[in-house]
Formats: structure tokens, sequence, C-alpha cells
């Protein structure tokens, strides 16, 4: 059975040629990311900043890093790259989606 539940986030993807960016939101808030498209393997990176600042520059997600990245993570999939699989670099941020048939 699918949630009924409203969930306060969204996420868009803003496409400007070969990158853009990506915005989360949620309530009244709002995050940015940049992305790009990779080459090789990779499909697309997104650039979700570093660990260091991320309580200054987005306050209102505090300590909660992973979660906003995991969120648009998967709507990023989920909206423009259903084939795909993602890598974090923890520190930089910095997100790599792969094709699931080419990743290993």
């Amino acid at each position: 059975m699918e949630n009924l539940i409203p969930k306060d986030w969204s996420v868009e993807v803003i496409t400007h040629g070969r990158h853009g960016n990506i915005v989360y939101y949620e309530n009244s808030f709002q995050a940015s990311f940049y992305w790009e498209f990779g080459g090789r393997d990779v499909i697309a990176i997104i650039h979700g900043g570093p660990a260091s600042g991320w309580n200054e520059k987005y306050p209102w997600a505090a300590d909660r890093r992973d979660e906003v990245l995991e969120r648009v993570i998967e709507e990023v999939i989920g909206q423009k790259a259903r084939t795909c699989i993602a890598s974090i670099d923890e520190e930089s941020g910095e997100i790599l989606l792969r094709n699931q048939e080419q990743a290993g």
C-alpha cells in the first residue's frame, strides 16, 4: 500500500544544457546543489557540498546532511535517472550517478 501521508519536502531538477541545479525544498527552506553530466561510466555528478560548513550554510538542516542528500539521490534517480545507482563521497558530498549495468 502506498504511503498517503504527504511529504514536507520535494526536489526540483533544473537543466541548462549539460549542467544545472538541483533544488531541495523543505517547508519554507531550500538548498541548491550544482550538477553536471559526467563522462565514461558516470552519467551525472551532483555536488552536494562538503560536510564542513554544512551546518552554517543550512542551519535549518543542521546535522541532517546525510538525510537531505539521500532524499536528493532518491528523487533525482526517480525523476531523471531510473537506471542509475549512486555513490557518494562522504567528505566532499560529491554524488556520482552510474548506470546500474555499467557500475562495478
